[in-house]
């Protein structure tokens, strides 16, 4: 089976993504914080936000 990269949310027309943890924009292109889970990419505006990810993923990613 292929390993699939999906976004975790579809970009905006400014190619930027929402950080499920505090829901700003984030522009996956420039952010230093990413994490795949269940084989999605999530990307987020800071350290914290990961932090908070890192300890408890399920809560911050949608149910597929």
């Amino acid at each position: 089976m292929a390993h699939q990269h999906r976004n975790s949310e579809r970009r905006s027309e400014h190619g930027t993504v929402i950080d499920p943890v505090c829901g700003m924009s984030v522009d996956p292109s420039t952010t230093a914080v990413s994490r795949e889970y269940e084989d999605v990419t999530y990307y987020f505006c800071s350290a914290h936000c990961v932090e908070n990810f890192d300890a408890d993923p399920a809560r911050y990613a949608p149910a597929s």
